[in-house]
């Protein structure tokens, strides 16, 4: 099966400026290589701001917008059995179909290459159960029977299944562990923002703190309501903003150290992930580690390793 593709758009950030354009590409992506980065240059696939570039050795300046034609990253099943999948989503993905959104979509995908799959709650969404933004990247359960579907909407209604993420933030938490109970609720006006809002849907998330850098931080959050962007937002509420969070972040970043690459989407990953089995009963768990466009930040930061 071909991979959809998508167009990735990129800023050149002040450590980059003057480097050459393959090199830019290869950082800023995290999982393209320089060769890989100039046959898409030859094969046209490459604009610098808004024009196609021809020769992969030219160099970028700070704030130029760099695009890049390509096939979406592969979405990898890693459980399969009568009863259910168990998905890694990459970034850029969609979990479903959205009318506004031409990205590569998850549940569309799994029907087509497992189906069919059950459509209870609606047909543009067969057997999702929950879902992930689409620049977080991580794992998704999806249903593949009826019964299945039934029996993990009931857990994630009782609030029994364990979701935890990995962040990378700007700033540093002077605690160990933080705890977030602010009820959230849609910014009037706006199309997909969320607020911290008394008048809002009870929303908690607790957080543990992996790994501390000069003005970084790696967190494991763990949601215990699943609200629209929770974590970006009880986060960025407390002054540490998700990395590259376009709608949360925007004013209150730390700087990078000299030489460190912005990180080249949401730097939100959903990497654990337990639930009761809807056959066995048997409480099943799945791990996944900080993916390749990602893990490389928190090397370049200092911070620890996310799988410890």
């Amino acid at each position: 099966m071909s991979l959809p593709r998508i167009r990735q758009t990129l800023v050149v950030p002040k450590a980059l400026a003057g480097e050459r354009l393959d090199r830019a590409l290869e950082a800023l992506t995290g999982d393209l290589s320089r060769s890989q980065a100039q046959k898409a240059v030859r094969r046209g696939d490459v604009q610098l701001d808004g024009k196609r570039v021809v020769r992969s050795n030219g160099t970028v300046s700070k704030g130029q917008t760099l695009s890049v034609e390509r096939d979406a990253p592969p979405a990898r099943v890693l459980h399969e059995d009568a009863s259910l999948l168990v998905a890694l989503k990459p970034a850029g993905w969609i979990t479903h179909r959205a009318d506004r959104s031409d990205a590569p979509d998850l549940a569309a995908h799994l029907d087509e290459r497992f189906g069919p799959l059950p459509t209870a709650r609606g047909d543009e969404r067969p057997g999702i159960v929950h879902r992930l933004d689409r620049e977080t990247s991580g794992l998704l359960v999806v249903a593949r029977t009826d019964a299945a579907l039934d029996a993990l909407q009931d857990q994630f209604r009782a609030r029994t299944v364990t979701k935890r993420y990995l962040a990378i933030v700007s700033g540093v938490p002077r605690a160990d562990e933080l705890d977030f109970e602010g009820a959230l609720g849609p910014v009037p006006g706006t199309l997909d923002r969320q607020r911290v809002d008394p008048d809002g849907k009870p929303a908690r998330t607790d957080v543990r703190v992996v790994a501390r850098a000069a003005q970084h931080a790696l967190l494991d959050c763990t949601i215990h309501t699943g609200r629209r962007h929770q974590i970006r937002v009880h986060l960025a509420e407390a002054g540490f903003p998700v990395l590259a969070d376009p709608l949360y972040g925007t004013k209150s970043q730390r700087p990078l150290p000299r030489g460190v690459a912005p990180a080249p989407r949401l730097a939100l990953h959903a990497g654990h992930l337990a639930f009761e089995h809807p056959a066995t009963g048997e409480r099943v768990a799945f791990e996944a580690p900080l993916p390749p466009d990602l893990a490389p930040l928190t090397d370049a930061l200092g911070l620890a390793d996310a799988n410890r």
